[in-house]
């Protein structure tokens, strides 16, 4: 992750019908439906909410519940601790959301082609919203070389990222 420093990533599991993000779950105590906020979340609301109206078996009004919990499209429940979207955002630049695709783990062969059709388009809007957001390359002002490491700070957002390493796709060699 630090070679190769990916900006979007999705985890795709089943288990419910859900899309969650950091921090799922309060990092003094578990307690549900307690709302964690990172410093990034209108983004990470935006990228769930994104996959969710878009997923056919997310975004109908009847859909079906898994379980026994109710989840709802806007709001986060507490799952599970430390995961990998959390490592994620908290140890490289990537917003990553972790999206469960059906109440069954295991799917019959036979279920496939409707499971894909049911995140086909999520997953397609999901990766345009990588164009998001400010980008760019972070160059020294005298030798216009990158900088890499280079600290990013957003005012209001108490998250900061760094720059990665360019790399000549001509050549496939790496640069600073």
């Amino acid at each position: 992750m630090q070679r190769y420093p990916f900006v979007l990533s999705a985890n795709l599991h089943g288990g419910e019908l859900v899309v969650t993000y950091p921090f799922d779950m309060s990092r003094t105590y578990w307690k549900a439906r307690e709302l964690t906020p990172t410093p990034d979340d209108g983004i990470f609301r935006w990228l769930a909410t994104v996959y969710a109206t878009a997923n056919l078996a997310m975004a109908t009004d009847h859909r079906r519940r898994c379980h026994h919990h109710d989840f709802d499209l806007n709001f986060k429940f507490s799952l599970k601790c430390e995961g990998m979207n959390d490592f994620s955002y908290l140890h490289t630049n990537c917003f990553e959301i972790t999206v469960e695709l059906s109440c069954d783990k295991f799917p019959h062969a036979s279920e496939l082609p409707e499971e894909w059709e049911n995140n086909r388009e999520s997953l397609l809007l999901f990766m345009e919203q990588v164009h998001r957001g400010i980008k760019g390359v972070v160059r020294d002002s005298d030798t216009e070389q990158g900088i890499p490491n280079a600290i990013i700070s957003v005012d209001g957002i108490n998250h900061d990222i760094r720059t990665g390493i360019l790399r000549h796709w001509d050549t496939g060699t790496w640069r600073h």
